[in-house]
């Protein structure tokens, strides 16, 4: 059997109440989504991230909204990104005009170096940075951070907060302040709606009459997706205590392996170890990993997520014989 711990996604599908309310609305596939089922949606998402309605743009996904947000705020900037980052980020920047500048986050503790940054801000200029960062798992911004750079007139802040529920670091009030902010965040991590792609993004006012009028429509079992998962929250939370318990617990043997294991604040470890091809010898054995060969960092990183206890052992286990016969 095949475990995919390649993907960042949750281990367990959503409760069976809400499983069951998404196959009734299977039954209206033939008809578009009703703006009544959207509205209360984007209602429910106001209410949960605390921001007004209008800040709210609904999305197939997050990567379109990143997508789609970088195409329409690189024009005439400079675009600064971190790196390693998600790689929709970097790829989306790269097929910009625009020139990049990167900024390397350096291990072993992989901290956003703000201040040297301050200096190369002296022209029109976008930064996108994932908070949590994919793929180090580690936190680079808190609320002063982005006050400074938000203070700035020069500067367009998008700030990816997928693994927010994760962290619980946010900078979504912020957009009351600051036209030119906008977070970026789903309900395809913590409330474990990969298979409904829902994103969102609360936008400050410069970024709200950017994007008006380029709404997607959502398949309405999607969106009967994100209203029950909202509804029913508390299972959310259980996801999150269950996976942080699980990831305590991996880190443990993992160090015990002599493996190294950064600190994350997702749903997800980076690990190093000097076994060369350590991603293809567990896909060989049945594990899925993340390579991160479409990351900037070396061969000795991979990328876990945390599955279901049954599925950390396995891996454990597997990693364990694979070192013995390194």
């Amino acid at each position: 059997m095949n475990i995919r711990l390649d993907k960042n996604e949750m281990p367990e599908p959503p409760p069976r109440n809400i499983i069951e309310e998404i196959k009734l609305s299977i039954d209206q596939i033939n008809r578009y989504t009703s703006q009544k089922e959207v509205n209360r949606l984007i209602e429910m998402l106001s209410e949960y991230a605390n921001v007004p309605l209008e800040s709210l743009i609904l999305s197939s996904g997050s990567d379109i909204l990143i997508k789609e947000f970088i195409y329409l705020f690189s024009k005439g900037r400079q675009i600064i990104i971190v790196d390693p980052t998600f790689f929709l980020i970097s790829n989306a920047a790269q097929k910009t005009s625009s020139p990049i500048l990167k900024v390397r986050l350096k291990e072993p503790k992989f901290n956003f170096p703000l201040e040297p940054l301050l200096d190369e801000i002296n022209k029109p200029t976008l930064i996108i940075i994932d908070n949590p960062n994919n793929p180090t798992g580690n936190l680079l911004l808190d609320k002063n951070k982005v006050k400074m750079l938000l203070e700035n007139e020069h500067l367009i802040i998008l700030v990816d907060e997928a693994y927010f529920e994760f962290s619980r670091v946010g900078v979504a009030d912020l957009i009351r302040n600051y036209p030119n902010l906008a977070v970026s965040r789903t309900l395809s991590k913590a409330f474990g709606l990969a298979g409904s792609g829902i994103g969102y993004l609360i936008a400050g006012e410069l970024v709200q009459q950017r994007f008006s009028g380029l709404e997607i429509m959502l398949p309405y079992p999607s969106i009967i997706a994100g209203i029950q998962a909202l509804k029913n929250r508390e299972y959310m939370k259980e996801f999150i205590k269950e996976v942080n318990q699980e990831k305590k617990r991996v880190m443990k043997l993992l160090s015990e392996l002599g493996i190294i294991v950064y600190p994350s604040y997702t749903n997800f470890l980076l690990i190093k170890s000097e076994i060369p091809d350590l991603a293809q010898k567990l896909e060989k054995k049945g594990i899925y990993v993340s390579n991160l060969s479409h990351y900037s960092l070396s061969a000795e990183f991979i990328r876990v997520s945390i599955g279901s206890k049954i599925e950390n052992d396995n891996f454990v286990n597997i990693l364990r014989a694979i070192i013995e016969n390194h």
